[in-house]
């Protein structure tokens, strides 16, 4: 059975009551010792893709966290000071400083092209669990599941990148931000598959299919937010 997944404020290795300084303070800390560049030369190909996980979640994390309406829609999401979840689903007010080219922009440019190449990604799981099933110790499909690891894994990055490239309308704010959460499961199911790799204990990719349907049902949430 897996581990309880980690929330943003856990990733950076603090209390959900922090100021802004300290969340700045301690990415900038664990951005020195955990950057994929950081003895890239003597990792192997396995510790750099992790380091390469681990810097992507750091970077969610605090994208999120740095932006104050951004936390604040956070905290309700996972329930920071007892206040519940958020009750989201209905945001779709448009703000003043929000335009139709800008919201158009943004999600032809951004939000679509993100939801897509990682939903393209995951949607083959499927297909490539029953096709290592049929025997998970064979060199040559535990080969090809690894390349297919790797995709996932570059597609999670980009979708991450994505967001990250275009200053979000505020009326797609709630959209965005369940779109890293969704994205964050992802890699949470990077993870369990990345520990396949290591041990093949057949519960990793049991973990990754839950993990994997849960981004899947946060990101139809995250399209839905986007409707005006």
């Amino acid at each position: 059975m897996g581990a309880k997944q980690r929330n943003f404020y856990e990733i950076l290795g603090l209390a959900a009551n922090v100021s802004s300084l300290e969340i700045k303070r301690a990415y900038r800390n664990l951005v020195k010792s955990e950057h994929p560049d950081v003895d890239y030369s003597r990792r192997t190909h396995g510790q750099r893709s992790t380091a390469t996980e681990r810097m992507m979640r750091l970077n969610e994390a605090y994208e999120t966290l740095k932006d104050r309406s951004k936390r604040a829609e956070y905290d309700s999401i996972i329930g920071v000071n007892g206040r519940g979840k958020a009750k989201i689903s209905g945001v779709s007010l448009v703000q003043a400083n929000d335009s139709d080219h800008a919201r158009q922009k943004y999600l032809t440019r951004v939000f679509h092209p993100a939801r897509a190449g990682i939903g393209k990604a995951l949607n083959k799981y499927k297909q490539q669990l029953s096709v290592l099933s049929a025997d998970i110790y064979d060199d040559r499909l535990l080969a090809d599941f690894a390349i297919y690891v790797d995709e996932i894994e570059g597609a999670l990055a980009s979708g991450s990148q994505l967001l990250s490239s275009l200053d979000t309308p505020s009326s797609l704010g709630p959209a965005e931000l369940m779109m890293r959460y969704a994205i964050a499961q992802g890699a949470d199911g990077l993870d369990e598959l990345r520990n396949f790799m290591k041990n093949y204990d057949y519960d990793h990719l049991y973990m990754a299919g839950n993990l994997f349907r849960e981004y899947v049902e946060l990101s139809k949430k995250a399209l839905h937010l986007t409707k005006p």
